[in-house]
């Protein structure tokens, strides 16, 4: 079929997943026809994050000119440049410009690093003016209470700094300051945001790793402190996420958030994602991480989808880590951490969960820890998705004159008869995960932060990890389909990475033929 005779809403379709980088641009110089569908397109999702003021000036002129362009547009992203001092990004949002420029928008992430606080009101102020507004994002370097109400917010993403060597938090008041700032901003949200379903917090990205705070002076005299401010009760809220994105830890005392949000609404969330970045002790003797996401996560009887990750961490660069580099940094700390932060979850009782995720930063010797939590999931009966991921293996610790060698159980047929042994007979989709996308040697070791670059180099200065590592990887071993499916007969998804899935035991001719169930 020649392309001029597609109509214009397929080819639209079709248009639609090219790639953003370059290629959508392209289409717009093919002809006019695909100028007028492409143009859309590119609006619908607008990126423009710490961009000049020039640039800015330039594509509000455009959007302007062109007042057919705005309405497309349902997602927004903006972002200040650190270096303009005309503040271009601040003056739009304060003013009426968005909301009369994109009327639809839908979702809008803010880059606000280097914002005052007052200006984050003004954009309060603009959220709740917008007519669609459902999501919003935010990036800023501590929390802003909310100031009026936003009806159709369904779901807050807010990324904060977790620097905990701030100014505020070094005065004697700052701690106990930025505990009663979280509390009146969870109770802003349940005045601000009746509609909201998702909550999202935590370093969601690396840009929780730098901003301007400029909560210099205490906000509240002593006797306002006094007064206690009760947690809220957001009555829609079915999705809760902390986050400690790329391993960037926030400071403890924000935790306090996540405390609060799960005791307050576990009658009610459905699906929990919890970020565990593990990099060094706990400052200011807050609770351990594992006792206070498991003593949480037990009195919900709704939950459905829980998300765990445990992470090789890494501060931001105003944090320091106790102890020397190669103590805080080993695949063993790691290790020992992820087991102490899953030991706290014996005797819970997941019977309503339907979906289950764990990542490991690291694959240990032994599997202990691996099989007790498939004996925690045995009692979720109704246990559709099942998905684990591990890291790189765990290595030894060389000689004078040894080589640093991995030990791993991955390819054991006994150990791999038992846990498929343990597997729940409910599952649809099954996932057990060495190769995937944490176990690369870089991404591992979060190689572009400064703190791990020299333990890596001196862990690895002849290449071998790396090269064991891929040998490991391209190893192959084949289970018979039957031995997955007879015990799970409605699995319809099943990928264990490092061996094929074959028809039968005659097709086995090495590594787990003698797997017996």
């Amino acid at each position: 079929m020649p392309l001029s005779t597609l109509p214009n809403e397929i080819l639209s379709q079709v248009l639609s997943h090219t790639s953003p980088s370059g290629t959508r641009y392209n289409c717009l110089l093919v002809n006019r026809r695909f100028y007028s569908l492409m143009l859309p397109i590119i609006y619908r999702s607008l990126q423009i994050p710490f961009i000049n003021h020039n640039r800015l000036v330039t594509f509000i002129r455009t959007v302007r000119r062109n007042s057919f362009l705005g309405p497309y547009t349902k997602s927004l992203c903006l972002g200040e440049d650190p270096f303009d001092n005309k503040r271009s990004v601040e003056r739009i949002i304060g003013s009426d410009d968005i909301n009369k420029l994109f009327p639809f928008l839908y979702k809008i992430e803010l880059f606000a690093m280097t914002f005052e606080r007052g200006m984050l009101y003004r954009f309060w102020a603009y959220c709740a003016r917008a007519a669609c507004l459902g999501e919003v994002v935010v990036h800023y370097p501590d929390l802003v209470p909310l100031v009026q109400p936003i009806k159709g917010l369904k779901k807050l993403t807010w990324s904060f700094t977790g620097c905990w060597g701030s100014p505020v938090l070094l005065l004697p008041e700052g701690w106990d300051e930025t505990k009663w700032i979280a509390k009146k901003w969870l109770k802003s949200l349940e005045s601000c945001t009746p509609e909201l379903e998702t909550l999202v917090v935590g370093c969601v990205g690396r840009e929780g790793t730098w901003g301007i705070l400029d909560r210099i002076g205490l906000e509240v005299e002593a006797a306002d402190r006094k007064d206690e401010i009760a947690l809220p009760k957001l009555e829609k809220l079915r999705e809760f996420e902390w986050r400690e994105g790329e391993g960037i830890a926030p400071v403890a005392v924000w935790r306090d958030i996540a405390a609060g949000v799960m005791e307050e609404h576990k009658d009610q969330l459905e699906r929990v994602r919890w970020e565990l970045a593990i990099c060094g002790g706990e400052p200011y003797s807050a609770k351990p991480q594992g006792v206070l996401f498991w003593s949480g996560i037990r009195g919900m009887e709704k939950l459905k989808k829980l998300e765990v990750a445990l992470y090789p961490g890494t501060p931001v660069p105003s944090q320091s880590v106790e102890g020397s580099a190669a103590s805080a940094w080993s695949p063993e700390r790691h290790t020992a951490e992820s087991y102490k932060f899953m030991s706290k979850a014996w005797g819970w009782d997941p019977r309503g969960l339907e979906e289950f995720t764990i990542r490991f930063s690291v694959i240990s010797a032994s599997t202990v820890l691996e099989r007790k939590v498939l004996g925690e999931l045995e009692k979720a009966k109704g246990l559709k998705k099942l998905e684990m991921t591990f890291g790189i293996p765990a290595f030894s610790s060389p000689g004078d004159e040894e080589k640093m060698e991995f030990h791993y159980w991955y390819y054991q047929v006994d150990v791999m008869t038992e846990i498929i042994k343990n597997l729940p007979t409910t599952l649809e989709t099954l996932i057990i995960n060495f190769d995937g996308k944490h176990d690369v040697c870089d991404k591992y070791r979060q190689y572009e932060f400064g703190p791990m670059e020299d333990t890596v180099d001196k862990w690895d200065e002849d290449g071998s990890i790396r090269a064991q590592i891929k040998d490991i990887v391209n190893q192959r071993r084949s289970i018979p389909k039957k031995v997955l499916y007879d015990r799970m007969p409605n699995l319809s998804t099943a990928y264990i990475g490092g061996y094929d899935l074959v028809g039968g035991i005659g097709e086995v001719e090495e590594g787990m033929a003698g797997i017996s169930l």
